[in-house]
C-alpha cells in the first residue's frame, strides 16, 4: 500500500484479539523494551486506515538523530482505544481499535510531540504549551492539570507559541508514579517531577538541576549548565533516565 506524499497511515493491520496486551506507553513500558508479551496471530490483514498530516517536527537538523522524538505519531493502545498526539493539531485523539472511528479529541494549547501514557484508566499528556494533562482515557475529560514551569509565560518555540517551559520530558509511569520534565534551556530553568498520578500532587520535583556549575561537555568551560530534557523519560530500577536532546541524558 503506497501512502501519499504528505500523509502518514495509522492501520489496525492485525487479526484484533480483544485480550491481547495493551501496548499503554512509547514502546510498551517504563524501560522501554518495545517488547510485548502477546503473540502475533498467524493470519495478518487490515482492517482500516487513518490518514493523517505529516508530523511537523520541532527540530530539522537531518544530522542528529537524538532530536527525532517527534518525527512520526507514534500511538498507544489500551483496552479497545487507540490514542494518538498530534503536533499539528494540539490536540490527543481516542480511536476505536476495531473501526478506527474516532471516539473524541481533547486540544491543548500546544504541539503534543510525544505519545500520551495510560494507566488505570486514565491518560497522561504533556504539551509544549508546558502543561501536563490528566484525562479520563474513556470520555476525554479533563481530570486534572499541571504546570511544570513557574509561570504562564508564553514565547515562540520552533514556529510556534509555546510555553516558557515546555513539557519535553515525556511522561512516564513507573511502580505507580508519574514523571515528567519541563523546560528545555537550564539558564531559564528545568524542572523534573515525581507526581502522583491520581491527583497529580507532587512527590518530589528536582529544580536546580538545570542551574549547576559544571563543566560542558563540548568545550570543557565551567559555566551554569545541566540536564535539559527532551525526548522520553525512561525508568529502570530505583533510577529516572533523562534524555537531553543533544546533551548527555541525566
Amino acid at each position: 500500500m503506497k501512502i501519499p506524499h504528505g500523509l502518514l497511515a495509522i492501520t489496525a493491520a492485525l487479526a484484533l484479539n480483544l485480550h491481547a496486551a495493551d501496548w499503554p506507553m512509547w514502546k510498551h513500558n517504563s524501560g522501554r523494551t518495545a517488547v510485548s508479551l502477546a503473540p502475533l496471530p498467524g493470519d495478518l490483514h487490515l482492517h482500516w486506515v487513518r490518514s493523517l498530516p505529516r508530523a511537523r517536527q520541532a527540530w530539522r537538523d537531518k544530522s542528529n538523530s537524538m532530536l527525532f522524538f517527534d518525527v512520526s505519531y507514534e500511538p498507544i493502545v489500551a483496552g479497545k482505544l487507540m490514542f494518538v498526539g498530534s503536533m499539528n493539531t494540539d490536540s490527543v485523539t481516542a480511536y476505536d481499535t476495531r473501526t478506527g472511528e474516532e471516539r473524541w479529541r481533547f486540544y491543548t494549547d500546544g504541539p503534543v510531540r510525544f505519545a500520551p501514557v495510560a494507566y488505570k484508566g486514565k491518560l497522561y499528556v504533556g504539551s509544549d504549551d508546558g502543561y501536563l494533562y490528566c484525562l479520563d482515557a474513556e470520555k476525554g475529560n479533563l481530570i486534572w492539570k499541571v504546570r511544570g514551569g513557574p509561570a504562564d509565560n508564553r514565547i515562540l518555540g520552533n514556529e510556534r507559541v509555546i510555553g516558557m517551559w515546555p513539557f519535553r520530558g515525556a511522561p512516564v509511569i513507573h511502580k505507580d508514579v508519574l514523571y515528567g520534565a519541563a523546560g528545555m534551556w537550564p539558564f531559564m530553568g528545568t524542572f523534573i517531577y515525581a507526581l502522583e498520578p491520581d491527583t497529580g500532587d507532587v512527590i518530589w520535583t528536582n529544580s536546580g538541576e538545570g542551574s549547576r556549575w559544571t563543566t560542558h561537555p563540548h568545550n570543557g568551560a565551567y559555566a551554569h549548565g545541566g540536564v535539559s530534557p527532551q525526548g522520553y523519560l525512561t525508568a529502570s530500577g530505583t533510577n529516572l533516565l533523562v534524555p537531553g536532546g543533544r546533551t548527555p541524558p541525566a
